[in-house]
């Protein structure tokens, strides 16, 4: 591996661990199932920005490489569309008491709806457009190989950071009371509601200076 190679692979990882670490929606949501249901429904979760990126920035990068555009319009629709299902989302975490945990009617997560969450979450597109875009395309002015080692190391990276997060919150939360777990889920649920608020109020601003 040459120097520039190793360049990226390093700025993969780094930039991996610090969006794995990173609040937001998708560690909200991570944090939830895992408290809430367990290791195994928090794993899940982590395995998300995967699954929505992949298209992302298959669209994205040839668009860096090639174009310049105005993204204010459609980045604002997708943070009011974000903002929906947060707002859903944090509704469901409230309902959540003590007597239908204990029963066993708190319903998990659709993996479909934490892709949703994430898929319509604007800083996704904004990161990828400022940051690892730009990051993605130069390491393509090297060679394919130099930009699928950054790529694949950002993601292992990530990855990994919210697996571990998944299984420690999992590994306490027999330790906690009931109370603390209600009261714990109730405050992500005004994070969730946070996060759509600030969603709305970005894909108004778009749309507005968009127009």
């Amino acid at each position: 591996m040459d120097a520039e190679s190793f360049s990226y692979f390093w700025k993969g990882i780094l930039l991996g661990i610090h969006a794995g670490i990173s609040p937001g929606p998708v560690t909200t949501l991570l944090i939830t199932e895992s408290l809430l249901h367990g290791q195994r429904a928090g794993m899940r979760i982590a395995f998300v920005p995967v699954l929505t990126d992949i298209p992302v920035i298959g669209v994205i990068i040839p668009l860096l490489y090639y174009l310049t555009f105005d993204t204010s319009a459609v980045i604002g629709v997708i943070s009011m569309v974000g903002a929906l299902i947060l707002g859903r989302l944090s509704y469901e975490s409230f309902s959540v008491t003590e007597s239908r945990y204990e029963r066993g009617e708190v319903a998990r997560i659709s993996l479909l709806k934490a892709v949703g969450v994430n898929f319509f979450n604007p800083n996704l597109y904004l990161y990828w457009i400022t940051i690892c875009g730009p990051l993605a395309v130069s390491a393509f002015s090297h060679s394919w190989a130099v930009m699928f080692l950054f790529l694949i190391t950002f993601y292992i990276s990530l990855t990994l950071i919210k697996l571990l997060l998944s299984l420690t919150v999992g590994s306490v939360r027999h330790t906690l009371n009931l109370k603390v777990i209600i009261g714990i889920n109730r405050f992500l649920g005004a994070a969730m509601l946070l996060f759509a608020i600030l969603f709305f109020y970005q894909g108004l601003l778009k749309l507005v200076d968009g127009g």
